[in-house]
């Protein structure tokens, strides 16, 4: 058995030797996705002031460091011939300007939101202590934090190649993954028991038709469900992507999609039958257009679902045609917490109700807590209002959006990341799935705008020197020829320490 406190820490050993025998990307990804796969739930060093560190958190911000030196050492001059460390987008602040603008909205709403949430709430005997600077700058602290893996896939995966380490980044550990997911329905949960000493979710709720719903280390059986969801998407689209690995691409694909089914993850295999068709048979450009749909619906559904524009009731005849009551049941009840989330964020709609179960609602006399939140939209919405919703939902679909403006000019890559984040996207609605895989897919996405509306030379980032083929051809003179301007994204050329001598050289 391992201590769990040990297996947390040890992480930030890991990802400091994944960052020396990696590149960047690689490092990134498998720091990332393997800490959310592998370490322990409920483990929390809780500072004061400062955001809480766990499996979320450390990693992440063990790989902004790492991310940090291996920037620095990269911008170092090199000798000619020497491999660089990959190319890494300049500044920690996203340079598009919608993205920089919702980015800073995000980090600082949350610290107004507590600021303007200073009077003391009283529902009979429960009582919930108004908020200070103290609380503001805590809250600032943990989104800056919760938002570093966006800000590290703009940097390291925002070009072509870092886009496919991601996609099979994702495919492969979900792939290996099945394997413990196939061991739990058949053993029931008790990996984490095995491994860690203790259950990090209620028992019952993995209980299902005679069967388990596993979740290995994982906070719940539906984020497992979500995650095998994505990977399906993401082995369906690969092929267009890499044609030499059709067979195991979609022999991946079978793999995952029969762990899905057997973990018995109803919400999860809904959105896999919908999007499976898109990434199989639509093409990059409509692949784009049907995720940018679905982001658009996403961003607006608190506007939508309170002027009832949400067929609420159609979503339950289905449900009560195809499923048995007990799921009819729990999402009847899910809406009816919606609606009263809904209606008591109404009450402060820009900057909501702040943390501490402030959003939540309690009866006014018994001071009982007769709310359940279950989809993330509501918390956001509860706890920073239409502002830092807007913010935060709007980094996670305003990439597609702004990216769909020239469908084709998107690449296949760009475009199945696109999708298995609106599957992500469209499970927040009645789940709390929104995990670093999440904001790193999102912040790819970011950085693969930078380079579309800017030369390649000015987003690439400092690399090592190219090899002679790849370099621009010399005119009389020793003046370089002008290149062509590259299509966004689709070619690149690398700026290195010669670029910018030489192009001092020619100004002065």
């Amino acid at each position: 058995m391992v201590p769990p406190m040990l297996a947390l820490w040890s992480w930030v050993i890991v990802t400091v030797i994944l960052f020396r025998v990696l590149r960047p990307a690689g490092a990134l990804v498998v720091c990332l996705i393997g800490a959310y796969l592998l370490l322990p739930v409920r483990v929390t060093v809780d500072l004061p002031l400062l955001p809480a560190l766990n499996k979320h958190s450390l990693p992440a911000i063990a790989a902004a460091v790492m991310t940090m030196i291996v920037a620095a050492g990269v911008q170092r001059p090199r000798p000619a011939g020497t491999e660089g460390a990959g190319r890494i987008l300049p500044g920690w602040i996203p340079g598009n300007i919608w993205i920089r603008l919702l980015f800073l909205v995000a980090v600082l709403s949350v610290g107004l939101s507590a600021l303007v949430n200073n009077d003391t709430l009283v529902y009979g005997p429960t009582v919930r202590r108004g908020l200070g600077p103290y609380d503001a700058g805590s809250m600032v602290l943990t989104m800056a934090v919760t938002l570093l893996p966006f800000v590290l896939g703009r940097r390291l995966l925002a070009d072509e190649a870092g886009r496919r380490v991601l996609l099979w980044g994702l495919c492969l550990s979900a792939s290996a993954y099945a394997f413990l997911a196939l061991f739990e329905v058949r053993m029931s949960p008790q990996l984490n028991m095995m491994v860690y000493g203790f259950h990090p979710a209620s028992w019952i709720q993995h209980l299902r038709g005679g069967g388990y719903r596993p979740l290995v280390f994982l906070e719940h059986g539906l984020r497992l469900g979500i995650f095998l969801t994505m990977a399906i998407l993401i082995a369906c689209g690969l092929p267009r992507i890499e044609p030499r690995r059709r067979f195991l691409c979609l022999l991946l694909a079978a793999w995952l999609f029969g762990t899905l089914v057997l973990a018995k993850t109803l919400g999860a295999l809904a959105i896999g039958l919908l999007l499976v068709p898109v990434a199989l048979f639509f093409s990059t450009r409509l692949q784009i257009l049907a995720a940018a749909v679905l982001a658009a619906t996403v961003l607006f559904y608190p506007l939508l679902r309170s002027a009832d524009l949400i067929p609420t009731e159609r979503v339950l005849g289905l449900f009560e045609k195809y499923s048995n009551e007990d799921r009819v049941g729990s999402l009847k009840y899910r809406l009816k917490n919606e609606d009263i989330l809904l209606d008591k964020a109404m009450q402060r709609p820009a900057l909501g109700w702040s943390s501490f179960a402030r959003n939540r609602v309690f009866d006014p006399k018994t001071g009982r807590d007769i709310s359940v939140t279950d989809g993330i939209w509501a918390i956001v919405i509860g706890e920073s209002g239409l502002i830092g919703y807007m913010a935060q939902f709007g980094l996670l679909t305003v990439p597609i959006l702004l990216l769909v403006r020239r469908p084709r000019q998107v690449e296949p890559s760009t475009a199945l990341l696109a999708l298995a984040l609106v599957a992500n996207l469209a499970d927040i609605i009645p789940n709390s799935s929104l995990t670093p895989v999440t904001w790193l897919i999102a912040g790819t996405l970011a950085g693969r705008l930078e380079q579309a509306r800017a030369p390649a030379a000015a987003t690439a980032g400092p690399t090592s020197d190219p090899p002679a083929r790849n370099r621009p051809p010399r005119l009389r003179g020793g003046q370089a020829a002008e290149e062509e301007a590259p299509l966004p994204a689709m070619r690149t050329t690398p700026y290195t320490r010669q670029t910018t001598l030489h192009s001092r050289s020619r100004r002065g």
